[in-house]
């Protein structure tokens, strides 16, 4: 055997880390070329759902601070708050909107990778924030939606890392941040809690010292959800109404449709909503075989390392995550968002090798544009059957301006939308429709059982209103012949038709 002289080593060690580094780049760049062409595709058409949280946003600039988003009980506004300094220079947008959740992402892969190089090494760290930033596909296709999951992801890394170095050294600076974070991450999202459960138990086993310093840490806490707490205890801590729904479900059965077809819908193995296999049957049945055997393996390979932290998570995850009825959801992985950090880590573990990694990042990489296209499909026969809210609200908004129009009723698909892309200049509320009124010359819709948000219902009443229909619904909604008999006139827009008075009337 010939042995490498030490000059030799050096430079093919360089050699290895420049080639690792330039591969870390590419999957970079191939990550963000991807985000901006989801943003400015089909893919990334707004939702009413997002303009809401830009609407919360524009108050906020204003000082007019909620602890939840409007009519929920439920989801911190720390990521909207974000997008507040945005607003204020740049004005209202929906790139400044959407810019901070692409952002967290970036910090939340970042945070990965750091994980990563304490739990299981550093070649696998690396790996595990390529991974993240470009897998799983509903991530990605999702990076850009304001509200709260960002902020998952983003939470669930960073306590995995202050979780990690309080085992390292539990002094009270740590231990307090760590209860800080928790606090500050549950007021956010109560989606936290079957990370964080099993995360605590894991420290306490792996550091018992850390005890010491609860005194520090449960104030802390305490003042990280102290917005969330005060809400609570004036409105009957309704955020614990999160365990019913209106659907009924066992325990069981929510237990087992995140084993199938969830956990295989966010690790891209089938399609959401569809729930359809990416690959043939037997193919996928093999590949939950290996992955079953991979996981077992593991955490037997790693039993005495910190990296038992991800599979204790992992394992006690579903039986937490299953007690609230609002997961029964089988084809949409929206709550399996927060686990999906230590899912990339746990899969990074085949990097054992470079080529290795390589290969786990370009498999990655072919689940994502699989879905990808899937997905693009998808959106563009939804748009083209002309049947929902439009993807461009420019023409509804100039016939609106032409008509005069300040104030609407319309879907909640339409109205928020609306709302948000005129800066509030065109105020639009949902409602149901199921009767109307007249009164002060004009007719008035009977009131739904939810408002969002009652000053708009009251300016949109007490105002000079319009209607604002589907096209293709019209003939089904009750009140548009009483519409019509008292003297509403309809103005086609697109898939859309405009409901208002005659002027002068």
């Amino acid at each position: 055997m010939v042995a490498v002289p030490a000059r030799a080593q050096v430079k093919l060690r360089q050699l290895a880390t420049s080639h690792w580094a330039v591969a870390l780049a590419v999957v970079g760049i191939t990550g963000i070329v991807v985000r901006i062409w989801i943003y400015n595709s089909v893919l990334g058409i707004p939702t009413a759902d997002e303009a809401l949280i830009g609407l919360w946003a524009i108050h906020a600039s204003h000082g007019d601070f909620t602890t939840f988003f409007w009519g929920l009980h439920y989801g911190g506004t720390q990521e909207a708050l974000v997008s507040v300094p945005l607003f204020l220079l740049f004005g209202p947008s929906w790139l400044a909107l959407k810019i901070v959740p692409l952002l967290l992402y970036a910090v939340a892969a970042l945070l990965v990778w750091r994980v990563g190089r304490r739990a299981i090494g550093e070649r696998a760290g690396a790996v595990a924030g390529a991974l993240f930033w470009i897998w799983p596909p509903y991530n990605v296709v999702n990076a850009s939606r304001p509200g709260f999951y960002a902020s998952d992801v983003v939470y669930c890394a960073l306590l995995m890392l202050l979780a990690l170095r309080v085992v390292e050294r539990p002094d009270r600076t740590r231990v307090g941040v760590f209860g800080l974070v928790l606090g500050l991450a549950y007021w956010e999202t109560s989606q936290i809690v079957p990370i964080a459960l099993p995360l605590i138990a894991w420290t306490l086993w792996k550091q018992p010292r850390a005890l010491r310093h609860v005194w520090i840490a449960a104030p802390l806490a305490v003042l990280g959800m102290f917005p969330w707490l005060l809400w609570n205890v004036r409105h009957g801590f309704g955020s614990l109404d999160m365990l019913s729904f209106g659907v009924q479900s066992s325990y069981w059965h929510r237990l087992r449709i995140f084993v199938s077809p969830l956990l295989p819908i966010i690790t891209g193995l089938r399609y959401p909503f569809s729930q359809v296999p990416v690959l043939p049957g037997p193919l996928t049945n093999l590949v939950y075989g290996v992955l079953v055997v991979l996981f077992v393996y593991g955490l037997v390979k790693v039993r005495r390392s910190n990296a038992t932290m991800l599979y204790v998570v992992a394992i006690v995850f579903p039986f937490f995550y299953a007690i609230s009825a609002w997961t029964v959801e089988s084809s949409d992985p929206r709550y399996l968002i927060v686990l999906t950090p230590v899912l990339a880590l746990l899969l990074a573990q085949l990097a054992f090798r470079p080529i290795a990694g390589l290969v786990v990042v370009l498999a990655a990489a072919a689940i994502t544009a699989t879905s990808l296209h899937h997905f693009y499909r998808g959106a563009q026969a939804s748009q083209a059957t002309n049947a929902g809210a439009p993807s461009d609200f420019r023409p509804l908004i100039r016939t609106l301006d032409r008509l005069g129009v300040h104030y609407v009723y319309s879907t909640h698909w339409v109205a928020y939308r609306l709302a948000f892309e005129t800066n509030e200049h065109i105020i639009g509320v949902k409602n149901d429709f199921t009767s109307v009124s007249f009164a002060h010359g004009q007719a008035e819709p009977a009131l739904g059982v939810f408002i969002r948000y009652p000053p708009y219902e009251r300016k949109v009443r007490a105002g000079r209103h319009a209607f604002v229909f589907y096209r293709s619904a019209v003939s089904s909604i009750p009140i548009v012949k009483p519409l019509e008999h008292y003297g509403y006139r309809p103005h086609p827009v697109g898939g859309l038709v405009v409901y208002t008075l005659p002027a002068g009337r």
